[in-house]
């Protein structure tokens, strides 16, 4: 089974607007909407308290394209809006080197990085027991 959860809090940047020449959030915003639009996969760009945020929910029996293409997505949208931040967490029971473990994408800065969850990971013993 494939469980991903993932969360990205939406921001055009990072730095100092005022300090960027020609910079427009709104045509940032405005680019994010189109690269959610042409994944072609059910996820909006949703509002709270004026923040934009996107979050997805994956459980698949497998590993399908699907989960690569989300990532994609986080990964494309936080190099456009370079202020966006954000995690995915991936656990993967049928991925021979990391079955026993959530995978964490990291996105910040316009960067993604991927790293061993240690709160969750090794999954047997710290969330399930072993099967006898």
């Amino acid at each position: 089974m494939v469980e991903l959860h993932g969360w990205l809090s939406v921001s055009a940047t990072y730095k100092d607007e005022d300090s960027l020449a020609d910079f427009d959030p709104d045509k940032v915003l405005q680019t994010v909407k189109e690269i959610i639009s042409a994944s072609g996969y059910k996820i909006r760009l949703k509002y709270q308290n004026g923040s934009a945020f996107i979050d997805t929910l994956i459980c698949s029996n497998h590993h399908t394209k699907e989960v690569d293409d989300i990532i994609g997505l986080y990964r494309r949208i936080s190099e456009v809006a370079t202020g966006s931040y954000g995690m995915i967490f991936i656990r993967d029971d049928e991925d021979a080197e990391h079955s026993n473990e959530f995978q964490v994408y990291v996105f910040k800065k316009g960067k993604c990085t991927m790293k061993t969850d240690t709160e969750f990971s090794p999954c047997i013993p710290k969330i399930e027991d072993a099967v006898c």
